[in-house]
């Protein structure tokens, strides 16, 4: 399967993904899952230009994405996934994306989120959609960067 990361971050392409996924991964492809990015012309165009030089990337809404996760899933390219949310990465898997593994890798703090690991917070909305997508066989793992040993959801869920 070429899907080597799906990840879930809400500030989607940054730093610690260029600098160091990208690379760990050998990853040649980024594609974007979120229906307010894919609207946003200016923001796709940002995301466009944060890639580095080479490694095309997709801004997709949720089915236009799922489709084309599938398409890749089936190909031999590296690719990397990130979505902002775990509900668009429910909606990836209930539409048939092959996931096995899906990162969490940073959801920001606020009113109404509980902090289940440093960066990560949730609302219970995203906790009910992670556990969700364990029930259908998508191990749901906190890796922040790629050097650390992945911590499974499971541990860290304490209802």
């Amino acid at each position: 399967m070429s899907l080597r990361l799906v990840r879930i971050d809400d500030r989607l392409i940054h730093g610690q993904v260029i600098a160091v996924w990208l690379r760990a991964l050998g990853a040649q492809r980024i594609v974007i899952v979120d229906d307010n990015t894919a609207r946003d012309e200016f923001l796709r165009e940002v995301l466009t230009l944060a890639s580095p030089p080479g490694v095309p990337v997709e801004v997709l809404g949720v089915n236009e994405g799922a489709l084309r996760c599938i398409e890749l899933a089936a190909a031999p390219e590296p690719v990397m996934v990130l979505a902002r949310t775990p509900r668009t990465v429910l909606a990836l898997r209930q539409a048939g994306v092959p996931i096995e593994v899906v990162d969490l890798g940073g959801l920001g703090a606020g009113p109404g989120r509980k902090r289940l690991h440093k960066t990560i917070s949730v609302s219970p909305d995203e906790l009910r959609e992670l556990r969700e997508l364990e029930e259908l066989g998508t191990r749901v793992e906190v890796q922040i960067v790629a050097d650390d040993r992945p911590i499974p959801f499971r541990s860290i869920d304490r209802g």
